[in-house]
């Protein structure tokens, strides 16, 4: 599992803010679990009424609108975007 230095950290902070490039994911996540049946950074993430709304500081962002498809009038994460560490790297 790939780590970032913090130079690759700010490098890749920066790279968000000029070509879209996904978030690296700041904080530790050994242990977590990413199944399609279970997905821990949805505990935290998974908040699509708050999307595009001011967050409290300290609070994480909700997984952006490209993230979800509809089902049964509900909001899912999408399957294409549900294993988080194929796009986010880690710091």
């Amino acid at each position: 599992m790939k780590r970032l230095s913090v130079m690759a950290f700010a490098l890749a902070s920066a790279a968000l803010a000029q070509d879209q490039t996904p978030p690296p994911i700041p904080h530790a996540i050994d242990g977590y679990t990413v199944t399609r049946k279970e997905n821990d950074c949805l505990e935290c993430h998974d908040r699509p009424r708050e999307i595009g709304k001011k967050r409290a500081k300290g609070l994480s962002p909700p997984a952006p609108a490209s993230h979800y498809g509809k089902l049964e009038g509900k909001p899912p994460v999408a399957d294409a975007f549900f294993t988080c560490t194929s796009c986010h790297l880690r710091k």
